[in-house]
C-alpha cells in the first residue's frame, strides 16, 4: 500500500517507490510513503489563497465548532490509531498520550471559542489615542 498525501484539496501519491514503512513488532512491510514531486511552495500558496480566505470568513464560534467536529471524528477512529501505534512498538500508555491527548487538545482549543464573540474579528484591549505631534488616531486593536 502506498500512502497518499492530502494536498491542494485532493489526495495525491508522491513520485517514485517511496520509503518503506515497517511494523516495529514483526518487521512486516506496512506501507510506502513519498513526498517526492510534491511542490511545497504551491501548497503554501494554496493555503494562503484558498484556505485562508475561507477561514477568515468564519467566526470564532464556527472555527471552534469545526475543531470540535474534527475531534469527534478522530475520537470515533481512535481504535484504528491504537492499532497503527501498536505496530510502531508503542505501549498503550505511550499511545494514549499521543492519541487521546492530541484529540483532547482539539477539544480544548474548540472550547476556547466561548471566550470570543461570535464574530470574524476580536477587539483587543482598550481604545487608545495615538500621539505623534498631535493626537491623530483613536481606536482599539483588532485581531
Amino acid at each position: 500500500m502506498k500512502l497518499e498525501n492530502y494536498v491542494l484539496g485532493k489526495w495525491v501519491e508522491g513520485e517514485g517507490d517511496g520509503k518503506m514503512l515497517y511494523n516495529a513488532i514483526n518487521g512486516n512491510e506496512v506501507a510506502t510513503a513519498s513526498t517526492k514531486g510534491i511542490d511545497f511552495s504551491e501548497i503554501l500558496s494554496y493555503g494562503r489563497t484558498v484556505g485562508n480566505p475561507v477561514l477568515r470568513k468564519m467566526t470564532f464560534h464556527e472555527r471552534g465548532r469545526m475543531l470540535k467536529a474534527l475531534a469527534l471524528h478522530l475520537m470515533s477512529k481512535k481504535d484504528d490509531f491504537y492499532k497503527a501505534s501498536w505496530a510502531t512498538g508503542a505501549t498503550k500508555i505511550d499511545a494514549w498520550i499521543d492519541i487521546e491527548g492530541g484529540i483532547g487538545n482539539l477539544f480544548a482549543y474548540s472550547s476556547l471559542r466561548k471566550e470570543f464573540p461570535n464574530e470574524t474579528y476580536f477587539v483587543d484591549g482598550n481604545a487608545a489615542i495615538y500621539w505623534y505631534d498631535k493626537p491623530t488616531r483613536f481606536g482599539p486593536r483588532c485581531c
